[in-house]
């Protein structure tokens, strides 16, 4: 199993032969404009053109132009992709990390809920628009899966019937927030809700039925990232609760609502009590994906009455993850465990870190140098890259789905540089790339609803 999570990370982590993190093949240096040109202030206009332009730039390269799903390579590359044959042989893995069709209900959920929170702050036609069709993208992945209830990894953009049955936490989450979300949008047409009322409806039965894990097709085996969500823990709280209710505010379905509540009641309210933040509260190991969790906590937030006492325990959590994210050191332990030490120490030295590891979200951005990052081998070009951009966009995409405005404005300024200055042209995957158009459509939305909440 060792083995196993270290080829796993190793498409994740290492330049060149990703999953779809980083830069193209050759290998070319990130282009940083910020000399070329000079940052334009940080204004609701400015701000709304910006995310315009990422999202364009990012749809035309990673959308599929006829079913809406969003791929983890640049659609012109498909033909170097896992073929059908191989994805249908469970080829990479069972759970095809490698393929660039093991996210696509991930990276389109998430486009998803951050275009309808901005559409909901101000309205856009282009935001109503690209929504829609994201919503079918929806749609068309989980009726390419012939077994009720599961959401599948792919499918394969050449071949429908050709996905991954080995499916996760992340994606099933991600799909069930964003379907209840766009449902609660007027957006959503009366047919949109009879398939999400159906369709949260039968994955709910089966995630029920199989004790709150995810199996595969054969309704035997667990998924690579199918745990219970049971469990009693900060991790687990925060995936059960919120996804549970997001299946009763998408189908209205009473039976959720209970769930919900005899959920949060057992065992005398311990999974409330570990929801709210406190000394024990843990975040996500992995200093990369830590903020994927904000987006499902975030819809939560959004779906919960005003009134309910748990919105603003979410607001709260939401702020204490985006504090721990930002004082993390990178690399973490969690990841010396798939990268060699001796790249970790060539890297310290040659990007200044002044130590072993990088303090903090600011510190990593600020030790971001093109020139340096331009002069070294692939393979630490690859480490800087996760250190100097990936690493801190995730923070700033914590502060800025937190909602808090002190964090928000101590943060924003080296936010607003990053999404003007890293030339993404020259990162071939789709997980960087779309969250940069994620985290502006997030920022988005927070001017507009900080300038409603101004008295």
């Amino acid at each position: 199993m060792k083995n196993i999570r270290r080829n796993r990370f190793s498409l994740i982590l290492l330049p060149c032969v990703l999953a779809g993190m980083f830069l193209s093949g050759s290998c070319l240096p990130l282009r940083c404009h910020a000399e070329d040109a000079a940052v334009p202030p940080l204004t609701q206009a400015t701000v709304e053109t910006q995310t315009l332009a990422l999202l364009d730039q990012y749809l035309k390269d990673f959308q599929d132009p006829n079913t809406g799903v969003l791929y983890l390579g640049r659609f012109s590359t498909r033909s170097k992709w896992t073929s059908p044959a191989d994805v249908k042989a469970k080829l990479p893995h069972p759970w095809g990390y490698g393929s660039r069709i093991e996210d696509t209900c991930l990276h389109s959920g998430q486009m998803l809920v951050a275009l309808l929170e901005a559409q909901q702050a101000h309205p856009n036609p282009r935001f109503a628009q690209e929504a829609r069709k994201l919503f079918q993208a929806l749609r068309y992945i989980y009726e390419s899966c012939d077994t009720p209830g599961l959401v599948p990894r792919g499918p394969h953009p050449d071949d429908r019937t050709a996905y991954y049955d080995d499916s996760s936490m992340d994606q099933h989450t991600t799909f069930i927030v964003s379907l209840a979300m766009y449902s609660q949008s007027p957006l959503a047409s009366d047919a949109d809700k009879a398939f999400i009322r159906q369709t949260l409806n039968e994955i709910g039965q089966r995630m029920e039925k199989y004790d709150w894990s995810i199996k595969r097709a054969d309704g035997k085996t667990q998924s690579h990232v199918g745990f219970t969500w049971k469990q009693m823990k900060t991790n687990g709280v925060t995936i059960l609760l919120p996804a549970v209710y997001a299946l009763y505010k998408g189908t209205g379905n009473p039976h959720w609502l209970e769930a919900y509540v005899k959920f949060g009641n057992e065992k005398e309210g311990k999974r409330w009590q570990l929801f709210r933040p406190g000394p024990d509260t843990q975040i996500n190991k992995h200093p990369i994906y830590a903020n994927q969790n904000c987006i499902r906590l975030g819809a939560f937030y959004r779906l919960l009455d005003d009134d309910a006492p748990e919105k603003q325990w979410t607001r709260d959590l939401l702020r204490k993850f985006a504090e721990i994210q930002l004082e993390r050191d990178f690399p973490s332990p969690f990841m010396r465990r798939f990268i060699d030490e001796e790249t970790i120490q060539s890297v310290a030295k040659k990007m200044n870190w002044g130590g072993a590891d990088i303090h903090g979200t600011t510190a990593a951005w600020e030790l971001y140098d093109n020139d340096a990052i331009s002069k070294l081998r692939s393979r630490e070009r690859g480490l800087a890259t996760l250190a100097h951009v990936r690493f801190p966009l995730g923070g700033y995409h914590m502060v800025v789905a937190s909602g808090q405005e002190d964090l928000i404005q101590q943060h924003q300024a080296a936010l607003w540089k990053m999404l003007n200055t890293i030339d993404l042209s020259e990162i071939e995957g789709g997980e960087t790339n779309y969250l940069f158009s994620v985290v502006s459509l997030q920022l988005y939305a927070y001017l507009w609803n900080s300038e409603q909440d101004s008295p």
